[in-house]
């Protein structure tokens, strides 16, 4: 656990030591700033609430998350510290976690700092944390699933580009192709296709409903993505 920990520390130390992690924060919180006071939460008659912010963050993380764990693995090759993690006494299973809980910690800071919103509700009205916290735990879950698909697709590139598109591209096709092939497959298979479209389950979390289920989804999905992470590095460290 100590190794893990190390790991994480190190890379999100390393976040905040170049200009990159300052520009992500930035401009996360420039786009949720334009949504929050131009979404008509300030107009009158209008209920004190951050689904705009939360329906709008789920969408930017899928931008801002593949670029913090794209250079995972690639950016250690780049540098020559590879081959230095690859002997030292750490499992690929510690290495995975220590970079994904990296990520995380980058990730809470980025939706902590966009608690500052929740002031400016408070001297409007009267917002329902309940519904407040659910939709943080919907950025967080989809967050999770986005950097977890993000360091198996840094493991299996070697680009960091090609690692960001095929992230980008995977949620991508997945939100829209669940979204409009069912109008077009037989109703057993659109079922099927309606259960695993993420923004469907993401709107569930930002009206304030927990289902269980949303939760198990993103859960396994960052279960499978590091899993299949730490298979990939496996292979790449017995190169």
């Amino acid at each position: 656990m100590s190794a893990t920990l190390a790991i994480a520390g190190r890379d999100l130390r390393a976040s905040f030591l170049s200009p990159g992690g300052y520009v992500i924060v930035a401009l996360f919180l420039v786009a949720t700033s334009l949504v929050f006071n131009f979404g008509g939460v300030f107009e009158q008659g209008q209920i004190a609430s951050m689904r705009g912010v939360v329906q709008a963050g789920t969408w930017l993380l899928l931008l801002v998350a593949p670029a913090i764990s794209m250079k995972a693995v690639i950016e250690e090759l780049r540098l020559g510290t590879f081959e230095a993690l690859a002997t030292a006494p750490v499992s690929d299973v510690q290495v995975i976690l220590g970079k994904f809980l990296s990520g995380a910690g980058f990730l809470a800071i980025l939706l902590a700092l966009t608690a500052v919103f929740l002031v400016a509700l408070e001297l409007h009205g009267r917002p329902d944390y309940g519904e407040v916290a659910c939709g943080y735990l919907g950025m967080a879950l989809a967050g999770g699933a986005y950097l977890s698909a993000g360091l198996l697709a840094s493991c299996l590139s070697g680009s960091q580009v090609v690692a960001y598109l095929l992230t980008v591209f995977f949620w991508f096709t997945l939100s829209v192709g669940t979204a409009v092939l069912p109008a077009h497959v037989p109703d057993h298979i659109a079922a099927t296709l309606f259960a695993l479209n993420p923004e469907l389950r993401l709107n569930d979390f930002a009206i304030g409903l927990i289902d269980t289920s949303n939760v198990v989804y993103f859960a396994t999905l960052i279960v499978v993505f590091l899993a299949a992470a730490v298979v990939s590095l496996q292979v790449r460290r017995s190169w």
